[in-house]
């Protein structure tokens, strides 16, 4: 098990304790919460044991070490399509992060990586996600082994040719073809603050727009519900979500753009319904990375959404 360590560097014109530097500029624990992690040891201060009553002064370096939580459990079944020298490429289920954030860190695909429980790849000092997922977004990930790999990799992506496919299952019946072709912003009046919204005219600049065009073409239609292939042509944050939800075609499983944002606001808060899970119709998001070419590679993964459309 991998351990958490947090390190920061004091700024300029600092001049209070250790501890009093902790309470104003980290609240997410109270006084009584920084004093017991200072009695317990888990914080350092350029590498010794802190007492909280130090002098600070700019340069020097603070190593927090977080207590253990039990992290959420995830998917670890994921299957290896590719690697050589240079890249590992990895088919990645649902329900599992990416990188550590919030409450997951050793449940996550980084650690995996990080400790070599993937079979057939040993454990790795460098990680480079080139691409990366949504905890719930399933399929196709490239990582590179170093920096330089990395940089080539992210180069050939933006090269024409290249491309990332989306598998996407919808509610509603969906046209046979349609590019959205427009810009994305934070979504106004709603209750979910990183929601976003798409739109055909750029809103004010006030609302710092960012340009967005997918390309979706239909694959099947059935229970009230369409199969997409989506084709990015931009990369933004929940680009193909935002997309949809404003066309009016939510994403099957989607707490947040799906068919009642209310339902992700009782997702985080532990108090989801027997009906918000009918409504939902998939514990979650129906979003899977199909197929992404670059340079001389093409990889891709069947996202197993064609069955949904079925009697």
């Amino acid at each position: 098990m991998l351990e958490r360590i947090v390190r920061t560097t004091v700024g300029e014109g600092v001049s209070e304790c250790l501890f009093e530097y902790l309470c104003a500029r980290f609240t997410y624990h109270s006084p009584d919460v920084w004093r017991d992690l200072l009695v317990e040891g888990r914080l350092l201060l350029d590498g010794a044991p802190a007492s909280g009553n130090e002098q600070l002064a700019s340069g020097m370096e603070i190593e927090y070490r977080p207590r253990n939580i039990d992290e959420p459990e995830v998917s670890f079944d994921v299957k290896l399509l590719f690697q050589n020298d240079n890249y590992i490429v990895l088919d990645k289920p649902p329900n599992l992060p990416c990188h550590p954030a919030g409450c997951f860190f050793n449940n996550t695909l980084w650690a995996a990586l990080k400790q070599g429980t993937i079979d057939g790849i040993p454990p790795m000092d460098e990680i480079h996600f080139v691409s990366r997922l949504d905890r719930e977004t399933s399929g196709i990930v490239l990582l590179a082994r170093n920096s330089k790999a990395a940089s080539r990799a992210t180069k050939m992506l933006r090269a024409p040719g290249a491309s990332k496919t989306y598998s996407v299952l919808v509610e509603g019946y969906f046209p046979e073809h349609f590019k959205a072709d427009g810009w994305l912003y934070p979504a106004p009046d709603s209750q979910v603050s990183k929601k976003r919204a798409f739109a055909y005219e750029r809103p004010g600049d006030d609302v710092k727009p960012e340009s967005a065009v997918t390309e979706f073409d239909c694959l099947g239609r059935g229970n009230g519900m369409s199969l997409l292939a989506a084709k990015l042509g931009t990369g933004r944050m929940h680009q193909i979500r935002a997309t949809l939800c404003s066309l009016g075609y939510p994403v099957v499983g989607d707490k947040m753009y799906g068919v009642d944002e209310t339902i992700f606001l009782r997702f985080l808060s532990h108090s989801m319904t027997d009906n918000d899970l009918k409504r939902l119709r998939m514990p979650r998001q129906a979003l899977h990375a199909t197929e992404l070419v670059f340079g001389d590679y093409r990889f891709t993964s069947d996202s197993g959404f064609k069955s949904f459309l079925e009697p």
